[in-house]
């Protein structure tokens, strides 16, 4: 770990060697580390080519899949996998990987392994540099999935899709571009599309509207600058220098209509993009609160800890972006604690 730490530190700038120095103190947590690393500065890590900027990967467990047919369908013998035309995606959040799913106390038990158990799906699991812009990744999942069906061992009967956080964001915008354009301007008849076989997709403590700690921070920074203290102006810097995929967070930022040619220090929301939806799949949206009251002055403000119901749900003063979604609650359960809480499992089987 110090090894790879002195390695990080010599292709990004002070603010995420700190960061490093103080993961580094952290025996066993390798990937962890470079997770966090990654959401802090994954967009400055990957422009600089460095190796530690994490590649977008589809994963059976610890296996990293090829999207090609007779290597995959050789890996999943080798894994011993059973594979099912039905296909369930699991997509973490910022900062974070696929650990985040294991069950306190019981690290082999994820939602996943349990909806293999219940509903006889094939479960995977997608990593990625969570630093990137939502619209970025969500455009590579899109390709990546296409590229799936396609290699596919069996034919893909259905797919679904569970995203906890920011990992909800980027599987709405990987519907969306799956929607549109594939490949070099040629539109695909629906039906070939990977969008077509999508049937269910669950929303799991998602900023749809923005995160609050983003717009904190971005005040914050603002708020910096204006000090007439070097110091304080120095810590506006290390702000600034948080990752587009964080910024992307401020406003729930999908497609890339709704970063670019705006000021990613604007207080006002641009002109909201709606993503496009898929009319064949049903949507849950799960929410979690701080407090067992949702009208608590505490759960109004913070929500989750993070993302507020509102924004989990999809309300704005532009409308309703989940109209006749299921919303399910859960009071008392935070913002990480909604990725593997048994009440949610047993929410998102009985609507399964």
């Amino acid at each position: 770990m110090q090894a790879d730490t002195v390695a990080v530190v010599a292709e990004v700038d002070s603010p995420a060697a700190a960061v490093l120095r103080l993961l580094a103190s952290l025996p066993g947590r390798r990937e962890d580390a470079v997770a966090v690393v990654n959401g802090l500065f994954g967009d400055t890590l990957e422009d600089r080519g460095s190796r530690f900027a994490t590649p977008m990967t589809i994963r059976i467990g610890d296996v990293v899949l090829p999207l090609e047919r007779i290597a995959l369908a050789d890996r999943l013998a080798d894994a011993a996998v059973a594979v099912s035309g039905r296909i369930c995606v699991f997509v973490h959040g910022l900062m974070s990987t696929e650990s985040i799913w294991r069950f306190p106390g019981d690290r082999s038990t994820t939602y996943g392994t349990l909806l293999a158990a219940d509903h006889d799906v094939t479960v995977l699991s997608l990593r990625y540099n969570t630093g990137r812009h939502v619209s970025t990744n969500g455009r590579e999942l899109a390709q990546l999935l296409k590229d799936l069906v396609r290699a596919w061992p069996v034919p893909v009967r259905e797919i679904n899709l569970v995203g906890h956080s920011m990992g909800g964001l980027v599987i709405r915008s990987a519907c969306h571009y799956g929607r549109t354009i594939w490949p070099a301007g040629r539109r695909l008849p629906l039906g070939r599309r990977w969008t077509s076989k999508v049937r269910r997709v669950v929303l799991i403590g998602v900023p749809n509207t923005g995160a609050g700690l983003e717009v904190f921070v971005n005040s914050a920074s603002a708020a910096m600058w204006g000090l007439p203290v070097p110091a304080a102006r120095l810590v506006g810097l290390g702000l600034d220098r948080r990752s587009a995929g964080i910024k992307d967070l401020r406003f729930g930022a999908i497609v890339d209509d709704d970063w670019l040619e705006h000021d990613p220090g604007s207080r006002d929301r641009p002109h909201p993009h709606r993503a496009l939806r898929l009319r064949r799949a049903h949507q849950l949206v799960i929410a979690g609160s701080l407090t067992s009251d949702p009208e608590h002055p505490v759960a109004r403000t913070l929500g989750d800890a993070l993302v507020t119901t509102p924004s989990a749900v999809g309300a704005s003063g532009d409308g309703q972006l989940f109209s006749g979604a299921t919303s399910r609650m859960f009071p008392t359960v935070s913002h990480i604690a909604l990725a593997h809480h048994p009440d949610v499992y047993a929410a998102i089987t009985t609507w399964w």
